[in-house]
């Protein structure tokens, strides 16, 4: 239980740091600030993606949660990009980082995909 709850609060506080990122208040946050919020932001994400790389199942239940949500999470992220993407491209402006984020999620599912189908 003390495990979930770590999880739970680690994702609500990035979250809560990549809102502080955008300024969704239109508040002027001192360069400093900034720099410390992107390295609290950085650190936890780091330390997300540890807790995603070492998560094992020990039945045919749990891993099918873990595809599950897997699949949602991937799906989540192709659908906020895409919408981005479409944003920006109206707007004329578009950011090549969000069409090279869309650009490795694509090719990074397909190559783990052939790789796990062919090798395992």
């Amino acid at each position: 239980m003390a495990n979930k709850l770590f999880h739970i609060s680690t994702a609500v506080v990035l979250v809560v740091l990549l809102v502080l990122l955008t300024d969704p208040f239109m508040l002027w946050m001192p360069a400093q600030a900034q720099t410390a919020v992107l390295l609290g932001a950085a650190i936890l994400a780091c330390l997300w993606a540890g807790f995603v790389m070492y998560e094992s199942a020990n039945d045919e239940r749990e891993m099918l949660h873990k595809m599950h949500a897997g699949r949602v999470a991937y799906l989540s992220g192709i659908a906020v990009l895409t919408l981005a993407l479409i944003f920006q491209g109206l707007a004329h402006d578009i950011d090549p980082w969000v069409s090279s984020a869309l650009a490795a999620m694509v090719i990074s599912k397909l190559v783990a995909r052939l790789y796990l189908e062919h090798y395992r």
